[in-house]
């Protein structure tokens, strides 16, 4: 890969047929763990059509943890009543964007690898490098900036190889 490129109104990049399996294997293990965090969620029908709800004790995965903050540090009873009410659409929106990448992934022609990408769909990808990023960082216990963090050097290699793509994906924005 080289990077990301503004072409006009889009941006563009191109991707090995490693990096695409890699980044869509990412996807789908990030929408498994949202999606099992969201089958945690007590069920009330009406909540769950108007995109509210969510558990009210936050993850005990550290990565999931990392990706579902408490909005309250210090105050577990207002952290709690926050997160039984937006968890449920902030994991909707999280899966959403991963869904996203691994559309505009298996949209490229086979031959080519090649991504298009929209104004909305930057964001997206954004907010889903994000993501794995936040993960990947909370299995390394990467905590700060500067953190070497503790793990294999495959995991460390996929933290700062998303870190690039990222820091790429930014420098095409307007």
């Amino acid at each position: 890969m080289i990077g990301f490129l503004r072409d006009g109104e889009a941006v563009t990049a191109r991707f090995t047929p490693e990096e695409r399996a890699v980044l869509i294997a990412l996807a789908g293990q990030l929408i498994e763990m949202l999606e099992e965090r969201a089958a945690e969620s007590p069920a009330d029908v009406l909540y769950a059509q108007l995109g509210i709800g969510g558990a009210s004790a936050p993850p005990l995965d550290p990565a999931l943890a990392r990706l579902l903050p408490d909005a309250y540090r210090g105050d577990e009873e207002a952290a709690s009543e926050h997160r039984r009410f937006t968890e449920l659409g902030l994991v909707e929106r999280k899966a959403a964007n991963a869904r996203a990448v691994i559309l505009a992934l298996e949209s490229t022609a086979l031959d080519s690898y090649e991504v298009r990408l929209d104004a909305a769909t930057v964001q997206s990808w954004l907010r889903h490098l994000t993501d794995l990023r936040l993960v990947i960082a909370a299995r390394l216990q990467i905590e700060e900036d500067g953190d070497e963090g503790t793990g294999d050097d495959a995991m460390l290699d996929l933290y700062d190889w998303l870190g690039w793509q990222q820091e790429s994906l930014v420098g095409c924005l307007p």
